[in-house]
């Protein structure tokens, strides 16, 4: 006891943290175009909430209601908003927030309804559907009864982890007569995805279940019921400029022979030849204007398939004889532990980059990369390479500087213990041109009235790039101000300094972008379970806003506390203060589970017990989401969340 007071002294003697405004959750989680849907947002510290802004101008938002916890919107989605993810963010006198995801899709979309826990309550949906639903009470899952035909082919797409909640679900297919058909769990991060063919029409129960020992509010999924395919990637993954090739799809549910194909360019346009199932054959026309790059397609049956995307390469194509003659591309299909290599020749001083895209690409390759001398010594190497932008790479990239002339050989290899043609790769290779790329050190920097801050800007050097890179700011409010930056020769980070008028008052925000030769950006985690349940996406700007300075703020002596009924327990809540604010600070807790109370301490102490009690018929189960609301000064703040079980 002794030690946590005298931790708890210290701590309290810190100054006070900054907390911007945290969004955990959106639910429902998406809608479809030409529709306004009421949205619940879960979080921390929202009070105050101002705006609301979409990275895509499709979609807008009306604020319907702010507490510090929750927020209530009204979001439209235009007639015309694209079919994919898009990202939100709310301002307040603290910040900017995170990014939160919130999709718009083409299917009907509809909310469960509870009871749907059990066989016999399943809720009854037409398909196809986007379901939207939550995991939110511990023992809860979700059933839903659908209606197949005979040879139908449907498929069971389950989006939670790629929708940045932190869901591990599985999925159960049963039969009229309660039998399982299907299950899967982790297909695509931590979400279930099958495809099924129907040998006879019927009533049919899809089931959803969590694999966590406990759920959480925030345990959001959509479900998609559909007959529109899926298309998993492309073989070959790279086309040609005024080039028409004949394409393999693969994927599921690719049986309808009069499906279309629809590209983000006009100048790429195709048909399929043949439809087979789990793959289709189409010919594919690329303009001869076309941009360089990544590309995608969408099957069109039924609906929208996912996008599958492709790369555009002028370089020219590898004949599949003789020596590599650079630059060239060569397109393939990796077999697990067969190696293929390619003889070529290097001046001795030249610098080669050679680089597999396939996992960037939806392809399952994961590739690794060998640069072997006319005796078979390795002289370079590369597994997985960091790829700005491009989450958990399996792709390689190998950049070398021969120090001798003579004959070498590029190997390449597939790790994967399976082969297959839906293994496909790119490999390009070519001199090396020096390149860069600039990062973002922080999307939501905040500074507080008549002071400054620093915007970190961050260098990717790539193939021997050196020189000084000038940065500008561009966006700033009037009254802003930025000092002259540049990240040096020799030097990989810089920072602008930032500075605002005295008077500027809180909640004041702008969109920036920090330039330099090109836009930096930053690779933005959407909020989830963590570690490869995640999903990222990248954004090109940042939110800078002026921010009211903490005079105090709230620390908890525990993340969890455990209540019996009739029973009580005691949390210490800390208080960190600026120097000179001396008033008291009240306390008080939000989410409380119904049956608990909670008896605060006197204002004024830097330490103090909030005592937790449970009411003999008390709600049993979890409150994940108790807030400790600490108010003096003008302020409010929150500390980090708890949870309360009542057992």
């Amino acid at each position: 006891m002794l030690l946590l007071l005298l931790a708890a002294t210290a701590l309290a003697a810190d100054p006070p943290i900054h907390r911007l405004p945290t969004l955990s959750a959106i639910y429902p989680q998406g809608a479809q175009p030409g529709t306004t849907t009421r949205v619940e947002v879960l979080g921390q510290h929202l009070d105050r909430v101002q705006a609301i802004y979409f990275t895509h101008p499709s979609l807008r938002a009306r604020i319907v209601a702010v507490e510090n916890t929750r927020l209530e919107l009204e979001i439209a989605a235009a007639a015309d908003a694209p079919i994919q993810p898009h990202y939100v963010r709310a301002i307040s006198p603290r910040g900017a927030s995170n990014l939160a995801l919130f999709r718009s899709g083409d299917k009907p979309h509809r909310t469960e309804c509870e009871p749907n826990s059990t066989l016999e309550t399943a809720e009854k949906v037409s398909v196809p559907v986007t379901i939207n639903a939550r995991l939110n009470t511990d023992g809860d899952f979700d059933f839903f009864r659908f209606h197949a035909a005979r040879g139908e082919t449907l498929i069971f797409d389950l989006r939670a982890a790629r929708n940045g909640s932190g869901l591990d679900a599985s999925m159960v297919l049963v039969d009229p007569n309660n039998r399982r058909l299907e299950y899967d769990e982790d297909t695509f991060i931590w979400d279930p995805f099958f495809a099924y063919t129907f040998r006879e029409e019927g009533d049919y129960i899809i089931a959803v279940q969590p694999t966590h020992a406990r759920n959480d509010p925030g345990f959001l999924y959509q479900l998609d019921i559909r007959r529109a395919p899926h298309v998993q990637t492309l073989h070959p993954i790279s086309l040609r400029p005024g080039a028409e090739t004949e394409v393999t799809l693969f994927g599921s549910g690719l049986g309808d022979s009069n499906a279309k194909l629809r590209f983000d360019e006009a100048g790429i346009e195709g048909a399929l030849v043949q439809a087979r199932g789990s793959s289709a054959v189409a010919k594919i026309r690329v303009g001869p204007n076309v941009r360089e790059g990544e590309h995608t397609v969408h099957v069109v049956s039924g609906g929208l398939s996912n996008p599958a995307r492709f790369q555009v390469d002028a370089s020219p194509v590898y004949s599949g004889t003789g020596p590599l003659k650079f630059p060239v591309s060569i397109t393939g299909t990796a077999k697990y532990r067969q190696p293929e290599r390619f003889a070529f020749h290097a001046e001795a001083g030249q610098t080669l980059t050679f680089e597999t895209r396939a996992w960037r690409l939806g392809s399952p390759v994961d590739s690794t990369l060998r640069i072997l001398d006319a005796k078979g010594k390795m002289v370079a190497s590369n597994d997985d390479v960091t790829i700005p932008g491009v989450n958990f790479s399996k792709d390689s990239r190998v950049s070398h500087q021969f120090k001798e002339a003579g004959d070498y050989a590029l190997e390449i290899r597939n790790l994967w213990q399976v082969t297959g043609e839906n293994f496909p790769y790119q490999l390009a290779a070519a001199e090396a041109k020096p390149a860069y790329e600039l990062q973002l050190g922080s999307d939501q920097p905040y500074i507080y009235p008549g002071e400054s801050a620093k915007i970190k800007v961050s260098a990717v050097r790539r193939d021997g790039h050196k020189a000084g890179i000038p940065l500008s700011i561009e966006g700033l409010p009037a009254g802003f101000s930025a000092k002259p930056a540049e990240i040096a020769e020799g030097s990989n980070e810089a920072e602008i300094e930032v500075a605002v008028p005295a008077d500027a008052k809180p909640g004041t925000h702008a969109r920036i972008e920090v330039k330099g030769g090109q836009l930096a950006w930053r690779q933005v985690r959407i909020s989830s379970g963590g570690g490869e349940g995640a999903t990222f996406t990248n954004v090109d700007h940042a939110y800078l806003a002026v921010a009211e300075k903490p005079r105090f703020s709230l620390e908890c002596s525990a993340t969890a506390v455990n209540l019996v009924r009739g029973g009580t327990a005691e949390l210490k809540v800390m208080i960190r203060r600026r120097e000179g604010f001396t008033e008291p600070v009240q306390l008080r807790a939000l989410n409380l589970p119904a049956g608990v109370t909670i008896e605060a301490p006197p204002a004024g102490a830097d330490l103090g017990t909030m005592r937790l009690r449970a009411a003999p018929d008390a709600q049993l189960g979890r409150a994940a989401r108790v807030a400790v609301i600490g108010e003096g000064g003008g302020q409010s703040q929150e500390a980090p969340k708890i949870s309360v079980l009542v057992d």
